[in-house]
């Protein structure tokens, strides 16, 4: 069967089993048997269970469950909540639009504790929408700049895309991790830039006859609360300062991150065995799902290696164009229709064995650069319609909000995202420089 016969039905399979109600990562494991025991013979589903062993025990994705516990140990601890009101006062009263920007300072933080998106838009979300409601913002802005600051959590180290990707590709993790920390820090400026304009524009975005004490906190107040976000300076430099010089492994210093929120949860007493075991099952029940989902990926590797569709794939798109900005953003536009329609991770994992080799080995592509552009463009996925995970959390919080509303609010960030990406394509350096410093 030819190339394009072959992918057309392998697509069509999957966004008709998707669309059937099954979840994504049995959907693509589905699949990816199916393709092995169809393309290559049934002689392989003995070597299944060493494929399966093998990848599960693959080392460095020891630290995934560790980096969703966390983020679950920093939520369901209430240590999340302390630390939004400990950096809205400040926030505040320094910046036009107040807690829409405590939205996106918190997300960085909270990105740079979890590596969670979906963890980060549920924490900021919880705390701060009330809080907006309660003050007169305007409820499509203030969705928006939440499923914003949540959108982080896939970018800032630790991130959970990046590490996958790194796995998958060989490439090196720790690297990965310092290449997402600039482009984090400039979108997250950029979404403050925006949200700045705005609020400067239409000051009546907030109903200023709503002002509550903490907005008319003294200055001192307001920076002696800010101090008590130390300890998520103290997870973050344990956690990156570890891995930049050297010292330990993005799999160690998830350990590190985990014992540091345990022990910062028990100085304040805001750990019991019910935090733990809410913990515990959120974490197992994630991690379970990602890695499934990785596993299925594996299986529908071998096939693909095996049959030399990447490599024809690879040959049929420089055939069209040898252009490689022009097939990169080809490419960008395909994970941008994925993004709309399935969650990230799954969406990388599938595509990884056919991107890459085109994108990288036959384009010649930085793959840490690549790896970071990746992450971003299914992180665009975050705020689009039909099923943008930041969304759906939204509207899971706030079912009176209507649909529309949300997909308005959430459109102007989408935009500014675009914007930072077209930046980081035109200049990559960006996004190497740090990578480029670290010692190995």
């Amino acid at each position: 069967m030819g190339l394009v016969p072959t992918i057309s039905i392998y697509v069509f399979l999957l966004i008709l089993l998707i669309f059937s109600g099954m979840p994504i990562a049995f959907a693509l494991g589905v699949i990816s048997i199916g393709s092995v025991i169809i393309g290559i013979g049934p002689q392989l589903l003995p070597a299944f269970a060493e494929v399966f062993w093998s990848s599960i025990t693959d080392f460095p994705l020891s630290a995934i469950p560790l980096f969703i516990f966390m983020g679950y140990l920093f939520f369901e601890s209430g240590l999340s909540r302390k630390i939004y009101r400990k950096i809205s006062p400040l926030i505040s009263r320094l910046l036009p639009g107040g807690l829409m920007h405590t939205n996106i300072v918190v997300g960085a933080f909270f990105a740079a504790c979890t590596g969670s998106s979906i963890a980060s838009t549920a924490t900021i979300g919880t705390v701060a929408l009330p809080e907006m409601e309660s003050r007169g913002y305007r409820k499509d802005i203030a969705a928006g700049s939440v499923a914003a600051g949540g959108t982080l959590g896939i970018l800032i180290p630790p991130s959970i895309t990046l590490l996958v990707y790194g796995v998958m590709t060989n490439t090196s993790i720790g690297k990965l991790f310092m290449a997402g920390v600039l482009p984090g820090i400039i979108l997250s400026i950029a979404y403050m830039v925006y949200i700045a304009i705005r609020v400067g524009l239409n000051p009546s975005i907030i109903d200023k006859s709503q002002t509550v004490a903490e907005e008319r906190l003294p200055w001192k107040r307001c920076f002696l609360n800010f101090l008590g976000v130390w300890p998520v300076l103290i997870i973050i430099i344990g956690i990156m300062g570890s891995i930049y010089t050297g010292y330990a492994t993005p799999t160690e210093a998830a350990a590190i991150g985990c014992l540091f929120v345990f022990i910062l949860a028990a100085i304040h007493r805001m750990i019991s065995m019910d935090t733990l075991k809410r913990s515990v099952e959120g974490g197992l029940r994630t991690s379970c799902m990602v890695l499934f989902i990785y596993i299925s990926a594996k299986l529908l590797g071998i096939y693909l290696s095996n049959s030399m569709i990447p490599m024809q794939l690879a040959d049929f798109v420089l055939s069209v164009t040898s252009s490689r900005i022009v097939v990169f953003l080809l490419v960008f536009a395909m994970y941008l229709a994925m993004g709309t329609l399935m969650d990230s991770l799954a969406a990388i994992t599938m595509t990884i064995p056919m991107t890459y080799p085109i994108i990288v080995t036959a384009c010649g592509f930085d793959p840490i650069w690549f790896g970071v552009m990746l992450t971003m463009f299914v992180e665009c996925g975050m705020l689009t319609p039909p099923v943008g995970l930041g969304l759906f959390v939204l509207q899971s919080l706030r079912p009176n909000y209507p649909t529309a509303l949300i997909y308005k609010g959430c459109l102007p960030f989408f935009y500014t995202l675009m914007a930072v990406i077209t930046l980081l394509i035109i200049f990559p350096k960006i996004v190497l420089f740090l990578p480029n410093m670290m010692r190995f």
